[in-house]
Parts: structure tokens; sequence; C-alpha cells
């Protein structure tokens, strides 16, 4: 039986497999069907982005790699709901750190 450790650690690299495979996927193309996992954008959430460009129709996972430590890392669909609906993030920015360095910058900016 594999510990909780490996279990996890197996789990991780899968999700990490999935988010490498969706990396083509255009979220803004209205005419692909959303892949299994994805979770459909509310424009309305969106509105106070000021951009030209097109909105997402639906998020999906993203790999994204660290600029502090180069850990690669997944920035799932929820999370990203959450960045750009409710916390209102620009829509044009993306998650450029790991948990932990994000952490670790918090944390150092704090004693600043």
């Amino acid at each position: 039986m594999p510990s909780k450790k490996s279990k996890q650690k197996s789990l991780y690299e899968a999700h990490l497999k999935r988010a490498r495979a969706m990396a083509g996927i255009d979220t803004c193309d209205n005419t692909i069907q959303p892949p299994a996992g994805a979770i459909s954008a509310d424009h309305s959430q969106l509105k106070h982005n000021n951009t030209y460009g097109p909105l997402p129709y639906f998020y999906a996972d993203k790999l994204v790699t660290c600029r502090d430590c180069g850990k690669e890392e997944v920035w799932t669909a929820e999370n990203q709901k959450w960045w750009y609906e409710v916390a209102k993030g620009n829509i044009n920015s993306l998650a450029v750190r790991c948990r932990s360095c994000r952490e670790n910058e918090k944390g150092r900016k704090e004693e600043a």
C-alpha cells in the first residue's frame, strides 16, 4: 500500500501532466469545447477589465514556471476564476511564482 506522501506525489504529477496537455488550448475561443475540469467564465464579473482583447469563455488549469526557483506548478482553474472575477485581477496578469516562493516574498515584504 503506497504511503500518503507517495500518493500525493503521484496525484501532483498527474495534475502537472494534465496541465501540460491543456497548454495549447485557447480559452478565448468560443468555438472549441472546454476540456474536462474547465470552469466557465462569467463575463459580467470581468467587466472591470478595460481590454481590447477577447475575454476568456472558460478557465483551464495552466502550467506556471516559478520565476524565482524554476519549479513547475499548476495554476488551477478555480484559482484563476477567483483571481480574475472575485479579486478583480487584471485579465492579462499571470501567476509567476510557486506557492512557497509567494509566501517567502510576502514575508520579505512584511519585514521591510
